[in-house]
């Protein structure tokens, strides 16, 4: 993708304020010269960097990565499209207008935004995929690499990395048959202000490769498997890496809070209620940035899970 008029305007600005420039250097009296040179070097200046951080955020964009292509053949089995039904309801907070079943793509910037362009997470649906194979979807969820190569954008690619391979077919088995007849989205189309925030913003989300295959412990109410859902739902993109709570930052993740200590603030009763219904005991409701509707299809063993692994960590402060 590249933005051929968008550049071309950057081009044409600097060749403008590079000639302005010379022609006020050329200006006999000394304070005329200075009074002029000035203000249109520093707009030369400030037109040659937008072009550069244009022209390497391009660069960026149409990166490709030689993440290799694992490739499975997924049966399609209705264990497998039970599964992945359930763990599809976590993407329809970014890819369906409506945060629901069917995943039909979703125009992040609709209504209002930065134009960067045309960014929409696409449709999950078997007419959107139908040119990829098994793998490259797969290498997609995990890695964050699309079909050609180059880096997803916005994909929480981080979070699905350690996604076992039987949850990442299940996901495969359940786009297969997920609105086969839905229309597919817009292409990815990033123009010249798009280009200059990926300098800034952590839009990309290209991840190292999967090596070998990948398990996941026996699904079940223990810490074990609470650990690996607190790794494929996410949990750490907005509460940390030690999940002691994220700071707010510009461009940065929804800022969520300590949930260290949990089990010292919620019996598990509470806990799971709290998912099921987004209030607290003492009335309050969750932030609006919790996503706890994405978790209404976890069961109450899932959900157990996490909180048993949740009670072993150690109560750390917030972090600053």
């Amino acid at each position: 993708m590249f933005d051929f008029v968008g550049v071309g305007v950057l081009v044409l600005l600097l060749v403008l304020f590079g000639w302005l420039t010379t022609r006020a250097w050329r200006i006999k009296s000394g304070a005329l010269r200075w009074l002029a040179t000035i203000p249109a070097g520093l707009l030369t200046l400030v037109t040659l960097f937008l072009t550069g951080a244009a022209l390497n955020g391009f660069y960026k964009l149409n990166r490709t990565y030689d993440n290799p292509v694992r490739e499975f053949s997924v049966a399609g089995t209705p264990e497998q499209l039970a599964q992945g039904q359930k763990i599809a309801r976590a993407c329809a907070g970014c890819h369906s207008p409506n945060g629901d079943l069917p995943l039909l793509g979703q125009n992040f910037f609709e209504g209002g935004g930065p134009p960067v362009g045309t960014l929409w997470a696409p449709a999950l649906t078997a007419a959107h995929f139908q040119d990829w194979s098994d793998g490259e979807i797969i290498r997609a969820l995990r890695e964050g690499v699309h079909k050609s190569g180059r880096s997803l954008i916005i994909m929480p690619a981080n979070a699905f990395h350690t996604m076992s391979d039987e949850d990442a077919q299940a996901v495969v088995a359940f786009i297969r048959q997920h609105e086969p007849n839905a229309p597919d989205t817009p292409p990815t189309n990033i123009n010249v202000i798009g280009a200059l925030l990926i300098n800034i913003a952590p839009l990309q989300t290209r991840q190292e490769p999967v090596a070998g295959p990948v398990a996941a412990p026996p699904a079940g109410p223990t810490a074990e498997y609470g650990e690996y859902l607190l790794g494929v739902s996410g949990c750490r993109d907005c509460h940390s890496a030690n999940l002691a709570g994220v700071v707010p930052e510009p461009n940065g993740p929804p800022p969520g809070p300590n949930i260290t200590g949990v089990d010292e603030r919620l019996t598990l009763e509470q806990f799971i209620a709290l998912f099921r219904t987004g209030t607290y005991p003492d009335g309050s409701q969750l932030s609006e940035e919790m996503p706890w509707q994405d978790f209404e299809f976890y069961t109450d063993d899932d959900l157990t899970a996490i909180y048993r692994q949740l009670e072993q960590l150690e109560t750390l402060p917030d972090n600053q």
